[in-house]
């Protein structure tokens, strides 16, 4: 009775406010036991799981720890929630079609922050921001406008080949300089040099960086991201500060460059001409956006481009088989008198099949750029934390026996068979991201990885020379160097190469 009396003498305000406190505390006691979260390994208190997550090769563990918690986890770190999606369905389902609420980006205090990249395209939020992104890329990346440059990405190739005949020790080399080569043209009318070129190291400089920085769990200051209040002499802002120099060198100087070129009178035509003589005076603010849209054109392609041609040179010099039916449908499509063009590609069903196999046995990006949930969601019974961050496991996907049976297996012959229903779908879906994510420049790649593929099976023979290759476990995989052995197919290939 004397706690009632007291509770009673209490004034009204104070106990309608303790008692809408404990209704809100258990409707959301029980609006979470009704949703629990999705399963995962156990944490511990206030660290969460960050003592289980990997910082390489991230995909490998999320794929293990699929095969016993399920397609979609719940980890946490230091109260941040991370939700990882090992199938194609969980992906589809919340990337595509909740796309509204799940194209967001999380912030990345190091890389972003401390170093600068979070304008560039690919780390921009969601919202009028990536909008004006996509909208300038879509001038020169859209399905209906890649094949305007056909033509010049042939006479690259040729280029390319006739490289490979002069040190074909150097394959690796000539892959990044044709890259390099194709989009700096579209970009910025920009010729490499032969020898060293100072854009095209400053690009490559920059790709690393950019990649090293967004390693989850790297750096502390991504947990913490109190810490980048830290004295500059601390360890990791002096080496942002280092990164820093060269992301502002590779945002501006091509840009300064065609400026310079428009001003004399000796601009080629390109993205980053057109932006500058159509709007001559920009804000600051417009400015920058054209900065970094216009160098994005090669640091967004160069990495995932290199990593998927690497792979396709890696796989046709170990599976002499399927290259051996690549050049035998070559040969029937094309003959021996001419090299491969783009209206070929219609006519190259098996070529195409491989293409999409090099994507799926080794995805270049096995765990994608993770999307961050706006708010609160619930999905097959698991309330997924608004403010969460999602990582497709692309990884887990390709191998996913349900989908691709024998799945470790390179089999090409999987894309030609379509009688099954739901089995070996196009791993393009997944390769290239999810809902309002989806990579710009999806169509110019797999032109270029075309073409690339297409040329030089006609005229080459590739053979490895290693055994057990392994694939790199950085964000970007590719194979980790190896000898190929890299010969004309004849005397006729080599006349062609060197017309």
């Amino acid at each position: 009775m004397d706690v009632l009396n007291r509770i009673a003498a209490l004034p009204p305000t104070t106990i309608l406010g303790a008692g809408v406190v404990t209704f809100l505390v258990i409707r959301l006691w029980f609006r979470k036991a009704a949703h629990p979260l999705p399963p995962g390994p156990r944490g511990l208190p206030f660290l969460g799981n960050v003592l289980h997550l990997p910082i390489k090769g991230q995909w490998l563990t999320f794929t293990e720890w699929a095969k016993k918690y399920g397609d979609v986890i719940h980890v946490s770190a230091m109260g941040q929630s991370i939700i990882i999606l090992s199938s194609a369905q969980a992906a589809k389902d919340l990337l595509d079609g909740r796309s509204g609420i799940y194209s967001d980006r999380p912030s990345f205090t190091f890389g972003g922050e401390l170093v600068g990249y979070q304008d560039q395209t690919p780390l921009v939020h969601s919202g009028q921001g990536i909008r004006d992104h996509r909208k300038l890329m879509a001038e020169v990346l859209g399905p209906r406008v890649v094949s305007k440059w056909h033509d010049m990405e042939e006479v690259m190739m040729h280029n390319f080949l006739r490289a490979l005949l002069r040190t074909p020790d150097a394959y690796a080399n000539h892959i990044r300089r044709v890259i390099a080569s194709i989009m700096f043209d579209i970009s910025h009318g920009h010729v490499i040099a032969e020898g060293e070129d100072r854009l095209m190291a400053l690009a490559e400089q920059a790709v690393t960086d950019f990649s090293a920085s967004m390693v989850p769990g790297r750096y502390l200051v991504d947990t913490f991201p109190i810490l980048r209040h830290a004295p500059e002499w601390v360890g990791f802002k002096r080496e942002a500060k280092h990164l820093r120099k060269t992301m502002v060198a590779m945002r501006d100087e091509p840009w300064d460059m065609v400026k310079r070129q428009i001003a004399e009178g000796t601009a080629k035509p390109s993205f980053t001409t057109s932006l500058i003589e159509r709007d001559p005076n920009p804000s600051v603010e417009t400015e920058m956006l054209y900065k970094w849209v216009s160098n994005g054109l090669y640091t967004a392609a160069v990495d995932t481009t290199l990593a998927a041609m690497l792979s396709f040179f890696f796989a046709m010099s170990t599976h002499h088989d399927i290259q051996k039916k690549v050049q035998e449908e070559l040969d029937r499509v094309v003959g021996h008198d001419r090299l491969p063009s783009f209206a070929d590609r219609e006519n190259l069903p098996y070529l195409e099949a491989v293409l999409k196999e090099v994507h799926r046995w080794h995805p270049v990006g096995p765990l994608a750029i993770p999307h961050r949930l706006e708010k609160d969601d619930v999905y097959n019974g698991f309330h997924i934390p608004g403010g969460s961050i999602v990582f497709p496991n692309v990884w887990a996907i390709m191998r996913d026996e349900a989908l691709y049976p024998d799945a470790a297996t390179f089999k090409p012959e999987r894309f030609l068979d379509t009688a099954a229903k739901g089995v070996n779908p196009d791993p393009l879906t997944f390769a290239f991201g999810y809902g309002r994510r989806v990579c710009p420049g999806r169509d110019l790649a797999n032109d270029v990885l075309f073409i690339l593929a297409a040329m030089t099976l006609s005229v080459y023979n590739l053979r490895c020379e290693e055994e057990n290759v392994q694939y790199t476990d950085t964000p970007i995989t590719h194979p980790a160097p190896f000898k190929c052995s890299i010969k004309p197919r004849s005397r006729e290939a080599e006349t062609l190469i060197s017309l």
